[in-house]
């Protein structure tokens, strides 16, 4: 693939990565703010919607670390391998907070009848896995990942103005 080529498509999918990751928070917000949503009634799509966005997003999250290694490989192969290591974790973390809240919305659908106390506490421990992997996912790791290893290998190789790869 040509250098050209590879940024072209490097900078759509982290696009993709924008556009999927700040809108599926919006979908989540009513199982995120309301404790007792796992007892409400009815079928709520805006949580699968949300899941599916961020589906996307890991899709495009790993692209970037794929697409990408070739290039920054050439600078330093074991930062090159951290990053596309980082962003497997980070998609990992991304994965369990998507499952953890559909987790909440199945019990929502399928537990009729269940001690609401029970469900409404297990509803908040759900959230609250969700909450530890958006810390550590999108939070740690894009740090370390983005941040640090694909920074420096941007700073080191000068595809991008430096104090652009400072950023």
């Amino acid at each position: 693939m040509n250098p050209q080529k590879i940024a072209r498509v490097t900078g759509v999918l982290f696009l993709i990565t924008f556009i999927t990751s700040i809108p599926a928070y919006f979908f989540y917000v009513p199982v995120l703010d309301d404790p007792r949503y796992i007892v409400g009634a009815g079928a709520d799509n805006s949580v699968q919607w949300g899941a599916f966005l961020e589906l996307l997003l890991i899709i495009a999250n790993i692209g970037t670390a794929v697409v990408l290694y070739p290039v920054v490989r050439r600078q330093n192969e074991i930062l090159a391998l951290g990053y596309v290591t980082a962003r497997i974790v980070e998609c990992v973390f991304i994965a369990v907070g998507i499952l953890s809240l559909l987790t909440v919305v199945t019990l929502r659908q399928e537990a009729a009848g269940a001690d609401t106390t029970s469900l409404v506490a297990v509803g908040e421990s759900l959230v609250a896995l969700h909450d530890w992997t958006r810390l550590l996912g999108p939070g740690f790791v894009v740090g370390v990942g983005n941040g640090l290893m694909l920074g420096y290998l941007m700073y080191r190789s000068v595809l991008v103005p430096r104090p652009m790869a400072m950023l």
